[in-house]
């Protein structure tokens, strides 16, 4: 399980995060909602080890992570902008992380892993394709595939979805729920987009200027929504 206690941190003495703390369970997937500013990439980077908080604890299984480096934390990490390795073919992106923890000496043969990972995001066949040559939603569906390739203790997506259009989004946000729910895997999805955050998250938390302001399910945010609009009428 990730807890975040008491998170805050300071840029050019303006605080762009304020006592954050929220906990994550395995299985569970999480959604930091709000605008840009408000401090949802922050939190995601200092939970994978790439920035420091100035206060507060970040651990895992009660485990405390400040001196744990980011490659010793076994965090996945989906960006907007896929970060795929445009030399390599998809095969050999997928497999990067497994080379670099070595897993293939723990038993986990690298083609059997990455055919597997294909045909989760329904790209098989995909193996020797250049990256360059995929459309965006077929990048961001190996950027998917590379990230759970080395069995990852939690996931973070930094509004993967964002350079897609409405048909892609709408197709792979169905994937990735499907996939963490298959792999039961704790997951952190960063979004400005209320539809994103109501179809693929278990909990909802509002940021509003380095704050969490609400945390709650989708269904108590939509029972709520619908009171307002009846107390209109």
């Amino acid at each position: 399980m990730l807890e975040l206690r008491a998170i805050s941190k300071t840029f050019n003495q303006k605080n762009i995060l304020q006592n954050i703390s929220f906990k994550i369970k395995t299985g569970e997937t999480i959604c930091l909602l709000g605008a840009s500013g408000s401090g949802k990439s922050t939190i995601l980077k200092m939970i994978a080890g790439l920035e420091i908080p100035d206060r507060g604890q970040i651990l895992f299984n009660s485990i405390d992570l400040s001196s744990t480096p980011p490659h010793l934390r076994d965090f996945g990490l989906v960006f907007q902008d896929f970060n795929l390795f445009p030399h390599l073919n998809v095969f050999d992106n997928i497999a990067f992380g497994l080379r670099m923890k070595n897993m293939e000496s723990k038993g986990l043969p690298f083609d059997l892993r990455v055919g597997k990972l294909l045909e989760q995001v329904g790209l098989v066949g995909f193996e020797h394709r250049k990256v360059n040559d995929l459309s965006g939603g077929e990048q961001q569906r190996i950027a998917l595939a590379r990230a759970l390739a080395p069995q990852p203790r939690l996931l973070m997506f930094d509004e993967p979805l964002g350079a897609l259009d409405k048909s892609l989004k709408d197709d792979l946000l169905n994937q990735i729920k499907n996939i963490l729910h298959k792999e039961n895997i704790p997951a952190i999805y960063v979004t400005h987009d209320a539809e994103e955050a109501f179809a693929i998250a278990d909990r909802i938390l509002i940021l509003h200027d380095g704050v969490i302001i609400r945390d709650d399910t989708p269904q108590k945010f939509g029972i709520i929504q619908n009171m307002l609009k009846l107390q209109k009428f």
